[in-house]
């Protein structure tokens, strides 16, 4: 699923259409950073900062019903914590990018609906 349309609902109708579009807008330009941050980090080989990176953007993904970013994030969390991190972080961090793009997409429609 790339997006949970009862989280998003429910923040709209908490929050508003102009806020529930700020936020979305934040979120993605955070997970965008966030992509170049772990790909420097990958890098340096700093798997520890690659993890916590990654779970503070899981959770501003999460919190708009970007499940597909969130699951995306989660997993390269986890495996930066992992024992075969060097084979796994690569591919996990290529899906991102498209997980984004897709975002974007998707998230461009339903705030033209909002």
């Amino acid at each position: 699923m790339l997006l949970n349309a009862a989280v998003i609902e429910e923040v709209r109708e908490t929050l508003g259409d102009a806020t529930l579009r700020a936020f979305m807008s934040r979120m993605m330009t955070e997970v965008e950073e966030t992509g170049k941050t772990m790909n420097r980090l990958l890098a340096e080989q700093d798997f520890a900062a690659l993890a916590a990176t990654a779970h503070r953007a899981s959770g501003s993904a999460a919190s708009v019903g970007a499940t597909g970013l969130h699951m995306a994030l989660k997993d390269i969390e986890n495996a930066s914590r992992g024992p075969d991190v060097q084979a796994t972080l690569p591919g996990l961090i290529a899906i991102l990018s498209d997980r984004m793009t897709e975002t974007r997409v998707a998230l461009t429609i339903i705030m033209g609906q909002v």
